[in-house]
Protein backbone atom coordinates (compact mmCIF):
# COMPACT_ATOMS: atom_id res chain seq x y z
CA UNK A 1 0.00 0.00 0.00
CA UNK A 2 1.37 2.99 -0.61
CA UNK A 3 1.19 6.06 1.55
CA UNK A 4 1.26 9.65 0.99
CA UNK A 5 1.07 13.27 2.39
CA UNK A 6 -0.81 14.90 0.36
CA UNK A 7 0.39 18.10 -1.40
CA UNK A 8 -2.37 20.23 0.70
CA UNK A 9 -0.34 19.23 4.03
CA UNK A 10 2.87 20.90 2.27
CA UNK A 11 0.70 23.75 2.37
CA UNK A 12 -0.54 23.90 5.56
CA UNK A 13 2.56 23.32 6.84
CA UNK A 14 3.91 26.77 4.76
CA UNK A 15 1.60 28.63 6.66
CA UNK A 16 2.66 28.01 10.12
CA UNK A 17 3.71 30.78 12.28
CA UNK A 18 5.80 31.07 14.94
CA UNK A 19 4.28 32.63 17.97
CA UNK A 20 5.50 33.13 21.76
CA UNK A 21 4.41 31.97 24.42
CA UNK A 22 1.45 33.87 26.70
CA UNK A 23 3.72 33.18 29.74
CA UNK A 24 7.25 34.17 27.71
CA UNK A 25 6.12 37.32 25.48
CA UNK A 26 9.04 39.09 26.57
CA UNK A 27 11.26 36.78 25.46
CA UNK A 28 13.04 35.77 22.20
CA UNK A 29 10.80 32.86 20.52
CA UNK A 30 13.19 29.76 19.51
CA UNK A 31 13.96 29.74 15.48
CA UNK A 32 11.65 26.34 14.42
CA UNK A 33 12.55 24.60 11.82
CA UNK A 34 11.81 25.32 8.05
CA UNK A 35 8.22 24.81 6.97
CA UNK A 36 9.60 23.08 4.26
CA UNK A 37 11.99 20.91 5.89
CA UNK A 38 9.34 19.75 8.50
CA UNK A 39 7.07 18.36 6.01
CA UNK A 40 9.99 16.94 3.43
CA UNK A 41 8.53 14.24 1.81
CA UNK A 42 10.68 11.67 0.04
CA UNK A 43 11.16 11.97 -3.69
CA UNK A 44 8.61 9.23 -5.27
CA UNK A 45 9.79 6.56 -7.46
CA UNK A 46 8.70 5.79 -10.79
CA UNK A 47 9.21 2.35 -10.22
CA UNK A 48 7.74 1.81 -6.37
CA UNK A 49 5.20 4.37 -6.64
CA UNK A 50 4.25 5.57 -9.99
CA UNK A 51 4.33 2.30 -12.11
CA UNK A 52 2.36 -0.11 -9.82
CA UNK A 53 -0.85 2.75 -10.72
CA UNK A 54 -0.22 2.71 -14.09
CA UNK A 55 -0.34 -1.29 -14.10
CA UNK A 56 -3.46 -1.35 -12.08
CA UNK A 57 -5.66 1.60 -14.35
CA UNK A 58 -3.51 1.92 -17.97
CA UNK A 59 -1.37 -1.03 -19.28
CA UNK A 60 -4.42 -3.62 -20.09
CA UNK A 61 -5.53 -0.91 -22.99
CA UNK A 62 -1.84 0.18 -23.50
CA UNK A 63 0.82 -2.72 -24.05
CA UNK A 64 2.69 -4.20 -27.28
CA UNK A 65 -0.70 -6.57 -27.77
CA UNK A 66 -2.88 -3.91 -27.61
CA UNK A 67 -1.26 -0.23 -28.05
CA UNK A 68 -4.74 1.71 -27.71
CA UNK A 69 -3.96 5.07 -29.86
CA UNK A 70 -0.65 3.15 -30.82
CA UNK A 71 0.50 4.40 -27.08
CA UNK A 72 2.09 1.44 -25.22
CA UNK A 73 3.17 2.16 -21.93
CA UNK A 74 5.31 -0.62 -21.16
CA UNK A 75 8.33 0.41 -21.23
CA UNK A 76 9.62 4.33 -19.68
CA UNK A 77 10.49 5.24 -23.25
CA UNK A 78 7.24 4.57 -24.85
CA UNK A 79 5.41 5.57 -21.89
CA UNK A 80 7.48 9.25 -22.45
CA UNK A 81 7.62 9.43 -26.14
CA UNK A 82 3.79 9.10 -26.42
CA UNK A 83 1.05 7.84 -29.05
CA UNK A 84 -0.77 9.01 -32.13
CA UNK A 85 -2.95 11.82 -29.80
CA UNK A 86 0.25 13.12 -27.67
CA UNK A 87 3.45 12.03 -29.56
CA UNK A 88 6.52 13.76 -27.89
CA UNK A 89 4.50 15.78 -25.56
CA UNK A 90 3.38 13.24 -23.08
CA UNK A 91 5.86 14.63 -20.04
CA UNK A 92 7.26 17.64 -19.55
CA UNK A 93 9.93 17.14 -16.86
CA UNK A 94 8.87 20.17 -13.60
CA UNK A 95 5.54 21.24 -14.89
CA UNK A 96 2.24 19.23 -14.88
CA UNK A 97 0.28 21.42 -16.16
CA UNK A 98 1.84 21.35 -19.53
CA UNK A 99 2.16 17.40 -19.56
CA UNK A 100 -0.36 15.94 -21.78
CA UNK A 101 -0.11 12.46 -19.74
CA UNK A 102 -1.49 14.14 -16.63
CA UNK A 103 -3.90 16.32 -18.31
CA UNK A 104 -5.55 13.45 -19.52
CA UNK A 105 -6.41 11.61 -15.67
CA UNK A 106 -7.20 14.79 -14.13
CA UNK A 107 -10.63 14.84 -13.87
CA UNK A 108 -11.76 17.20 -16.42
CA UNK A 109 -9.38 15.71 -19.03
CA UNK A 110 -10.49 15.45 -22.65
CA UNK A 111 -10.80 11.72 -23.49
CA UNK A 112 -10.56 10.96 -19.71
CA UNK A 113 -8.34 8.00 -19.01
CA UNK A 114 -8.83 5.49 -18.55
CA UNK A 115 -11.02 5.76 -21.33
CA UNK A 116 -14.40 3.59 -20.27
CA UNK A 117 -12.94 2.59 -16.74
CA UNK A 118 -12.79 3.97 -13.04
CA UNK A 119 -11.15 7.54 -13.18
CA UNK A 120 -7.82 7.21 -11.57
CA UNK A 121 -8.41 8.04 -7.65
CA UNK A 122 -7.34 11.20 -6.29
CA UNK A 123 -4.54 10.23 -4.15
CA UNK A 124 -3.30 8.27 -6.83
CA UNK A 125 -3.15 10.84 -9.81
CA UNK A 126 -1.31 13.19 -7.17
CA UNK A 127 1.28 11.11 -6.84
CA UNK A 128 1.73 11.32 -10.46
CA UNK A 129 1.63 14.64 -10.49
CA UNK A 130 4.22 15.14 -8.21
CA UNK A 131 6.24 12.55 -9.39
CA UNK A 132 6.51 14.99 -12.89
CA UNK A 133 6.64 17.91 -10.77
CA UNK A 134 10.01 16.28 -9.25
CA UNK A 135 11.10 15.91 -12.38
CA UNK A 136 9.48 12.90 -14.24
CA UNK A 137 13.10 10.61 -13.72
CA UNK A 138 12.91 7.29 -14.44
CA UNK A 139 14.80 5.16 -11.66
CA UNK A 140 15.46 1.92 -13.05
CA UNK A 141 18.09 1.23 -15.50
CA UNK A 142 17.17 0.49 -18.73
CA UNK A 143 13.98 2.75 -20.07
CA UNK A 144 13.47 0.79 -23.08
CA UNK A 145 13.17 -2.13 -20.24
CA UNK A 146 9.15 -3.81 -19.32
CA UNK A 147 8.70 -2.20 -16.48
CA UNK A 148 5.40 -4.53 -15.93
CA UNK A 149 7.53 -7.61 -15.27
CA UNK A 150 9.78 -5.55 -13.19
CA UNK A 151 6.62 -4.40 -11.05
CA UNK A 152 5.27 -7.86 -10.72
CA UNK A 153 8.56 -9.37 -9.70
CA UNK A 154 9.14 -6.55 -6.92
CA UNK A 155 5.13 -6.57 -5.58
CA UNK A 156 5.38 -7.77 -1.82
CA UNK A 157 2.96 -10.68 -1.83
CA UNK A 158 1.08 -11.72 1.15
CA UNK A 159 -1.11 -14.69 1.07
CA UNK A 160 -3.52 -14.60 4.23
CA UNK A 161 -3.43 -17.62 6.85
CA UNK A 162 -7.19 -17.47 6.77
CA UNK A 163 -8.88 -16.17 3.56
CA UNK A 164 -11.72 -13.46 4.39
CA UNK A 165 -13.87 -15.57 1.43
CA UNK A 166 -14.33 -18.68 -0.46
CA UNK A 167 -12.13 -18.24 -3.86
CA UNK A 168 -13.86 -18.97 -7.11
CA UNK A 169 -12.95 -22.20 -8.42
CA UNK A 170 -11.14 -21.28 -12.15
CA UNK A 171 -8.69 -24.10 -11.55
CA UNK A 172 -9.34 -28.03 -10.79
CA UNK A 173 -7.95 -31.52 -10.70
CA UNK A 174 -7.71 -34.39 -8.76
CA UNK A 175 -4.31 -35.73 -7.54
CA UNK A 176 -2.71 -38.75 -9.44
CA UNK A 177 -4.26 -40.94 -6.65
CA UNK A 178 -7.46 -40.14 -6.93
CA UNK A 179 -8.62 -38.86 -3.00
CA UNK A 180 -7.99 -35.45 -2.86
CA UNK A 181 -8.63 -32.65 -5.41
CA UNK A 182 -6.78 -29.60 -5.78
CA UNK A 183 -8.42 -26.28 -6.32
CA UNK A 184 -6.99 -22.35 -7.19
CA UNK A 185 -5.93 -20.13 -4.20
CA UNK A 186 -4.61 -16.86 -4.17
CA UNK A 187 -1.21 -16.76 -5.35
CA UNK A 188 -1.22 -20.67 -4.13
CA UNK A 189 -2.97 -24.35 -5.16
CA UNK A 190 -4.73 -25.56 -2.29
CA UNK A 191 -5.08 -29.55 -1.82
CA UNK A 192 -8.41 -30.98 0.27
CA UNK A 193 -8.85 -34.82 1.03
CA UNK A 194 -12.10 -36.03 -0.23
CA UNK A 195 -12.87 -37.75 3.35
CA UNK A 196 -13.51 -35.02 5.31
CA UNK A 197 -12.98 -32.11 2.91
CA UNK A 198 -9.27 -30.66 5.13
CA UNK A 199 -7.23 -28.74 3.80
CA UNK A 200 -3.80 -31.00 3.46
CA UNK A 201 -1.38 -28.65 1.42
CA UNK A 202 -1.04 -25.01 0.21
CA UNK A 203 1.68 -24.44 -2.75
CA UNK A 204 2.99 -21.36 -2.76
CA UNK A 205 4.79 -20.39 -6.11
CA UNK A 206 2.19 -19.11 -9.11
CA UNK A 207 0.38 -16.04 -9.90
CA UNK A 208 -2.58 -14.41 -8.18
CA UNK A 209 -5.16 -15.99 -10.29
CA UNK A 210 -4.74 -19.59 -11.54
CA UNK A 211 -6.98 -20.42 -14.43
CA UNK A 212 -5.55 -24.25 -14.57
CA UNK A 213 -4.12 -26.97 -13.62
CA UNK A 214 -2.97 -30.45 -14.68
CA UNK A 215 -1.04 -33.33 -13.57
CA UNK A 216 0.81 -35.41 -16.64
CA UNK A 217 -0.77 -38.93 -17.50
CA UNK A 218 2.02 -40.31 -15.45
CA UNK A 219 1.46 -37.85 -12.04
CA UNK A 220 5.29 -37.24 -12.14
CA UNK A 221 4.54 -33.52 -13.03
CA UNK A 222 2.28 -30.83 -12.19
CA UNK A 223 1.46 -27.76 -14.35
CA UNK A 224 0.14 -24.97 -13.73
CA UNK A 225 -1.87 -21.45 -15.75
CA UNK A 226 -2.18 -18.59 -13.85
CA UNK A 227 -1.85 -14.77 -14.07
CA UNK A 228 -3.40 -11.47 -13.76
CA UNK A 229 -5.10 -9.84 -16.85
CA UNK A 230 -3.68 -7.15 -18.27
CA UNK A 231 -0.99 -7.24 -15.77
CA UNK A 232 1.25 -10.52 -16.24
CA UNK A 233 1.06 -14.37 -16.97
CA UNK A 234 2.90 -16.88 -15.83
CA UNK A 235 3.41 -20.73 -17.16
CA UNK A 236 4.41 -23.10 -14.29
CA UNK A 237 6.17 -27.09 -14.09
CA UNK A 238 6.91 -28.48 -11.53
CA UNK A 239 8.29 -32.21 -10.56
CA UNK A 240 5.66 -34.51 -7.70
CA UNK A 241 7.95 -36.33 -5.65
CA UNK A 242 6.38 -39.97 -4.61
CA UNK A 243 4.54 -38.32 -1.37
CA UNK A 244 3.19 -35.94 -4.02
CA UNK A 245 5.48 -32.81 -3.12
CA UNK A 246 6.43 -30.21 -5.56
CA UNK A 247 9.42 -29.24 -6.40
CA UNK A 248 11.93 -27.77 -9.02
CA UNK A 249 9.65 -25.09 -10.54
CA UNK A 250 10.45 -24.13 -13.67
CA UNK A 251 8.72 -20.78 -15.32
CA UNK A 252 8.19 -21.60 -18.55
CA UNK A 253 6.65 -18.80 -19.69
CA UNK A 254 6.40 -15.03 -18.66
CA UNK A 255 4.20 -12.80 -20.39
CA UNK A 256 2.44 -9.99 -20.32
CA UNK A 257 -0.85 -10.87 -19.84
CA UNK A 258 -2.90 -13.97 -18.27
CA UNK A 259 -1.73 -17.39 -19.23
CA UNK A 260 -5.49 -19.36 -19.42
CA UNK A 261 -5.11 -22.88 -20.27
CA UNK A 262 -2.62 -25.40 -20.07
CA UNK A 263 -2.54 -29.45 -20.96
CA UNK A 264 -0.32 -32.55 -21.76
CA UNK A 265 0.28 -34.45 -24.60
CA UNK A 266 -1.37 -38.59 -23.52
CA UNK A 267 2.42 -39.54 -23.60
CA UNK A 268 3.55 -37.16 -20.86
CA UNK A 269 6.46 -35.41 -23.16
CA UNK A 270 4.99 -32.38 -24.12
CA UNK A 271 2.89 -29.72 -22.18
CA UNK A 272 1.25 -27.03 -24.03
CA UNK A 273 0.02 -23.59 -23.30
CA UNK A 274 -2.58 -20.79 -24.28
CA UNK A 275 -3.75 -17.68 -22.68
CA UNK A 276 -4.39 -13.55 -23.65
CA UNK A 277 -1.68 -12.73 -25.96
CA UNK A 278 -3.35 -15.60 -28.34
CA UNK A 279 -0.09 -18.00 -28.27
CA UNK A 280 0.03 -21.28 -28.26
CA UNK A 281 3.09 -22.18 -26.59
CA UNK A 282 4.12 -26.34 -26.71
CA UNK A 283 7.05 -27.37 -24.49
CA UNK A 284 9.33 -30.13 -23.89
CA UNK A 285 8.37 -31.72 -20.45
CA UNK A 286 11.68 -33.02 -19.41
CA UNK A 287 13.96 -30.44 -20.57
CA UNK A 288 11.42 -27.20 -20.19
CA UNK A 289 12.88 -26.26 -24.27
CA UNK A 290 10.09 -24.64 -25.66
CA UNK A 291 9.19 -26.38 -29.08
CA UNK A 292 6.55 -24.35 -30.50
CA UNK A 293 5.22 -20.77 -30.68
CA UNK A 294 1.66 -19.93 -32.71
CA UNK A 295 0.10 -17.22 -32.79
CA UNK A 296 -3.17 -17.66 -34.81
CA UNK A 297 -6.11 -16.76 -32.82
CA UNK A 298 -7.32 -13.03 -32.88
CA UNK A 299 -7.95 -13.02 -29.08
CA UNK A 300 -7.46 -15.01 -25.78
CA UNK A 301 -6.74 -19.00 -26.22
CA UNK A 302 -9.03 -19.86 -23.65
CA UNK A 303 -8.19 -23.80 -23.36
CA UNK A 304 -6.61 -26.48 -25.30
CA UNK A 305 -6.31 -30.09 -25.73
CA UNK A 306 -4.17 -32.74 -27.06
CA UNK A 307 -5.60 -35.42 -29.47
CA UNK A 308 -5.49 -38.89 -28.02
CA UNK A 309 -2.54 -39.62 -30.20
CA UNK A 310 -1.41 -36.47 -29.55
CA UNK A 311 -0.33 -35.60 -33.11
CA UNK A 312 -3.52 -32.54 -33.03
CA UNK A 313 -4.13 -30.01 -31.27
CA UNK A 314 -7.26 -28.41 -30.43
CA UNK A 315 -8.08 -24.79 -29.40
CA UNK A 316 -10.91 -22.75 -27.99
CA UNK A 317 -10.82 -18.71 -27.92
CA UNK A 318 -12.81 -15.05 -27.16
CA UNK A 319 -12.31 -14.40 -30.85
CA UNK A 320 -15.22 -17.40 -31.36
CA UNK A 321 -13.61 -19.88 -32.97
CA UNK A 322 -12.21 -22.74 -32.46
CA UNK A 323 -9.39 -24.06 -33.84
CA UNK A 324 -7.18 -27.65 -34.85
CA UNK A 325 -3.66 -27.81 -35.17
CA UNK A 326 -0.96 -30.08 -36.62
CA UNK A 327 0.55 -30.93 -33.27
CA UNK A 328 4.11 -32.55 -35.08
CA UNK A 329 4.43 -29.37 -37.69
CA UNK A 330 2.17 -26.63 -35.58
CA UNK A 331 0.66 -25.56 -38.25
CA UNK A 332 -3.21 -24.77 -38.36
CA UNK A 333 -5.57 -27.59 -39.89
CA UNK A 334 -9.16 -26.26 -39.89
CA UNK A 335 -11.49 -23.60 -38.06
CA UNK A 336 -14.19 -24.19 -36.78
CA UNK A 337 -16.31 -20.91 -36.69
CA UNK A 338 -19.70 -22.37 -36.03
CA UNK A 339 -20.61 -20.85 -32.13
CA UNK A 340 -20.78 -16.91 -33.51
CA UNK A 341 -19.69 -16.20 -29.46
CA UNK A 342 -16.57 -16.97 -27.61
CA UNK A 343 -15.74 -20.63 -27.06
CA UNK A 344 -14.62 -21.34 -23.91
CA UNK A 345 -13.86 -25.01 -23.69
CA UNK A 346 -12.77 -27.98 -25.92
CA UNK A 347 -11.89 -31.39 -25.97
CA UNK A 348 -11.82 -34.58 -28.27
CA UNK A 349 -13.96 -37.59 -28.53
CA UNK A 350 -12.33 -41.35 -27.28
CA UNK A 351 -11.15 -42.21 -30.78
CA UNK A 352 -9.81 -38.12 -31.96
CA UNK A 353 -12.25 -38.17 -34.91
CA UNK A 354 -14.47 -35.40 -33.35
CA UNK A 355 -13.45 -31.94 -31.81
CA UNK A 356 -16.43 -30.77 -29.08
CA UNK A 357 -16.79 -27.25 -28.36
CA UNK A 358 -18.73 -25.05 -25.93
CA UNK A 359 -19.26 -21.74 -25.78
CA UNK A 360 -21.46 -18.20 -25.28
CA UNK A 361 -23.67 -19.38 -27.59
CA UNK A 362 -25.41 -22.00 -25.23
CA UNK A 363 -24.56 -25.11 -27.04
CA UNK A 364 -21.46 -27.79 -27.03
CA UNK A 365 -21.26 -28.60 -30.91
CA UNK A 366 -19.46 -31.43 -32.19
CA UNK A 367 -17.48 -30.93 -34.93
CA UNK A 368 -15.62 -33.76 -37.80
CA UNK A 369 -12.00 -31.55 -38.65
CA UNK A 370 -11.87 -34.09 -41.83
CA UNK A 371 -15.23 -33.44 -43.65
CA UNK A 372 -14.53 -29.94 -44.34
CA UNK A 373 -14.78 -28.70 -40.68
CA UNK A 374 -18.37 -29.89 -40.44
CA UNK A 375 -20.97 -29.95 -37.30
CA UNK A 376 -21.96 -33.46 -36.73
CA UNK A 377 -24.20 -32.26 -33.78
CA UNK A 378 -25.54 -29.85 -31.39
CA UNK A 379 -26.32 -29.87 -27.66
CA UNK A 380 -28.27 -27.61 -26.48
CA UNK A 381 -30.76 -26.58 -23.08
CA UNK A 382 -28.04 -24.37 -21.17
CA UNK A 383 -29.47 -21.34 -19.26
CA UNK A 384 -26.03 -19.32 -20.10
CA UNK A 385 -22.47 -20.08 -21.58
CA UNK A 386 -20.73 -23.39 -21.28
CA UNK A 387 -17.24 -22.86 -19.92
CA UNK A 388 -15.95 -26.87 -19.62
CA UNK A 389 -16.12 -29.96 -20.75
CA UNK A 390 -14.44 -33.25 -19.74
CA UNK A 391 -15.16 -36.73 -20.93
CA UNK A 392 -14.89 -39.81 -19.46
CA UNK A 393 -16.03 -43.82 -19.34
CA UNK A 394 -13.97 -44.33 -22.01
CA UNK A 395 -15.34 -41.63 -24.48
CA UNK A 396 -19.62 -43.15 -23.88
CA UNK A 397 -20.17 -39.94 -21.23
CA UNK A 398 -19.25 -35.93 -21.76
CA UNK A 399 -20.32 -33.87 -18.83
CA UNK A 400 -20.94 -29.66 -19.68
CA UNK A 401 -21.46 -26.90 -16.91
CA UNK A 402 -21.61 -23.47 -17.27
CA UNK A 403 -23.33 -20.29 -15.94
CA UNK A 404 -26.33 -22.10 -15.21
CA UNK A 405 -25.12 -23.79 -12.05
CA UNK A 406 -26.78 -27.26 -13.60
CA UNK A 407 -23.47 -29.78 -14.62
CA UNK A 408 -25.49 -32.00 -17.51
CA UNK A 409 -24.02 -35.74 -18.72
CA UNK A 410 -24.09 -36.64 -22.11
CA UNK A 411 -24.27 -39.45 -24.49
CA UNK A 412 -22.08 -38.26 -26.91
CA UNK A 413 -23.35 -40.27 -29.63
CA UNK A 414 -26.68 -39.26 -29.56
CA UNK A 415 -26.58 -35.72 -27.84
CA UNK A 416 -28.95 -37.34 -24.94
CA UNK A 417 -29.06 -36.22 -21.30
CA UNK A 418 -28.09 -39.04 -18.90
CA UNK A 419 -27.35 -37.51 -15.35
CA UNK A 420 -28.58 -33.68 -14.56
CA UNK A 421 -26.29 -33.01 -11.06
CA UNK A 422 -27.99 -30.18 -9.13
CA UNK A 423 -27.01 -28.61 -6.25
CA UNK A 424 -24.53 -25.68 -7.39
CA UNK A 425 -25.96 -22.04 -6.77
CA UNK A 426 -23.15 -19.97 -8.73
CA UNK A 427 -21.18 -20.39 -12.39
CA UNK A 428 -19.83 -24.16 -12.79
CA UNK A 429 -16.42 -22.71 -14.00
CA UNK A 430 -14.34 -26.18 -14.25
CA UNK A 431 -14.64 -30.21 -14.23
CA UNK A 432 -12.87 -33.16 -13.52
CA UNK A 433 -12.81 -36.82 -13.55
CA UNK A 434 -10.59 -38.77 -10.92
CA UNK A 435 -8.43 -41.24 -12.49
CA UNK A 436 -9.99 -44.57 -12.02
CA UNK A 437 -13.42 -42.40 -13.86
CA UNK A 438 -15.29 -43.16 -10.76
CA UNK A 439 -15.68 -39.74 -9.42
CA UNK A 440 -16.48 -36.50 -11.56
CA UNK A 441 -16.03 -32.65 -9.79
CA UNK A 442 -17.43 -30.07 -10.49
CA UNK A 443 -16.21 -26.15 -8.70
CA UNK A 444 -17.96 -23.09 -8.86
CA UNK A 445 -17.88 -19.30 -8.79
CA UNK A 446 -18.70 -19.54 -5.14
CA UNK A 447 -15.85 -21.85 -3.79
CA UNK A 448 -17.92 -24.90 -3.79
CA UNK A 449 -16.40 -27.80 -4.76
CA UNK A 450 -18.47 -30.78 -4.97
CA UNK A 451 -17.84 -34.75 -5.89
CA UNK A 452 -20.25 -36.88 -7.25
CA UNK A 453 -20.62 -40.85 -8.33
CA UNK A 454 -20.26 -41.14 -12.15
CA UNK A 455 -22.41 -44.17 -11.95
CA UNK A 456 -25.24 -42.84 -10.64
CA UNK A 457 -24.70 -39.31 -10.37
CA UNK A 458 -25.08 -39.41 -6.32
CA UNK A 459 -23.60 -36.72 -4.53
CA UNK A 460 -20.56 -37.89 -2.32
CA UNK A 461 -19.31 -34.78 -1.05
CA UNK A 462 -19.15 -31.05 -0.64
CA UNK A 463 -15.72 -29.04 -0.20
CA UNK A 464 -15.10 -25.40 0.58
CA UNK A 465 -12.27 -23.60 -0.41
CA UNK A 466 -11.53 -21.13 1.94
CA UNK A 467 -8.41 -21.93 3.76
CA UNK A 468 -8.10 -20.72 7.29
CA UNK A 469 -11.83 -21.99 8.45
CA UNK A 470 -11.97 -25.52 7.85
CA UNK A 471 -14.51 -25.99 10.53
CA UNK A 472 -16.85 -23.64 8.38
CA UNK A 473 -15.71 -25.53 5.73
CA UNK A 474 -16.30 -29.31 7.55
CA UNK A 475 -19.80 -27.56 8.69
CA UNK A 476 -20.88 -26.64 5.66
CA UNK A 477 -19.55 -30.21 4.18
CA UNK A 478 -21.74 -31.52 6.79
CA UNK A 479 -25.33 -29.97 5.86
CA UNK A 480 -24.89 -30.84 2.51
CA UNK A 481 -24.71 -34.65 3.77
Amino acid sequence: MIRLHLIGALALASAMVALPSARAQDEPAEPEAPAAEAAEMPRVSFLKDVAPILVESCVGCHNPKKAESRYDLTTFASLAKGGAMGEGIMLEPGDPDLSYFVELIRPDGVPLMPWDGEPIAEEKRMIIERWVAEGAEYDGEDPAADWVSLVSKAREIVIPDAYPYPMPITALTFTPTGDAVMTSGYHELNTYTLADGSLTERSRGVAERVYDVAFSPDGKYLAAASGSPGQAGEATLWTVGEDGTLSDPKRLVESEDAVFCVDFSPDGTRVAFGGADRAIRVFNVESGERLAEVEDHADWVLDIAFSPDGKRLATASRDKTSKLFDAEAYESLVTFPGHGEPVYTVAFAADGKMVMSGGGDKQVRLWNPDEDAKQVRAFGGFGGPVFDLVLFAEGQKLAASGSDAVVRVFNPADGKVVQTLQGHDDWVYRLAVSPDGAWLASGSWDGEVKVWNTADGSLRTTLIAVPGHQGEAVAAQADAD
